[in-house]
């Protein structure tokens, strides 16, 4: 499995004052660049604001798929805005129904794994209105975080290939558990909980969904 980079990005902390709400954000991935170092901790010049939620060691890299752009694009008959998604890579090809929990790719020198799906919050609508929110939460167009196993360098020429794949969960079907977790499937929670490659985040709110219904 091997696809393109359709973009790279980075994005600084900005201040916003929408209707009222004043809040600070790095959301808007909005410097695209050609080649640059990833560390253990992401992207050079990268910045999340919210660390709790964002940004460290299991979520290191946000990456999404240019395919949700074209799908509303021809469904909605407008251009999607290149920064509504937040990802700091963005791929060509496939998206969330195609990667899976724990898989391993390649990027030029850097090496990474698939630690969880990203959480769609209340920033996007602010930001991008509420159809394009409406729309990332249906379609599950959150993109995916992931860990560093490999510092180097990336480039917009370089190509996503698969290296290793250890589960059978995507990462969509991860973001629905989230919304209507499988209660009847105790081996498929079980296997969740026990995926080694899953963020520690997503295994403690999957818990505590399981928990509280």
């Amino acid at each position: 499995m091997t696809t393109t980079i359709k973009s790279i990005a980075s994005g600084l902390a900005q201040q916003y004052d929408i209707k009222d709400n004043i809040f600070i954000s790095a959301y808007k991935k909005d410097k695209f660049i050609n080649s640059c170092h990833v560390s253990r901790l992401g992207l050079e010049n990268d910045f999340q604001v919210d660390k709790r939620f964002h940004g460290g060691l299991d979520k290191a890299i946000h990456i999404g798929s240019y395919k949700h752009f074209e799908t509303f694009k021809n469904s909605h008959n407008m251009e999607l805005d290149s920064l509504s998604i937040g990802c700091n890579i963005i791929i060509n090809n496939y998206d969330e129904s195609d990667i899976y929990i724990g898989d391993i790719y390649t990027i030029g020198e850097v090496k990474f794994e698939v630690t969880q799906p990203r959480q769609p919050c209340w920033k996007i609508g602010a930001l991008f209105g509420k159809e394009v929110s409406r729309f990332i939460i249906k379609q599950s167009a959150t993109g995916w975080y992931a860990r560093i196993l490999k510092e180097g360098i990336i480039n917009i020429k370089n190509k996503m290939e698969l290296e290793k794949r250890v589960s059978s969960i995507t990462i969509k079907q991860l973001s629905n558990y989230l919304d209507t977790p499988p209660l009847e499937n105790k081996e498929l929670i079980e296997e969740i909980l026990n995926t080694p490659a899953l963020a520690q985040s997503y295994k403690d709110d999957f818990q505590k969904l399981l928990t509280n219904i």
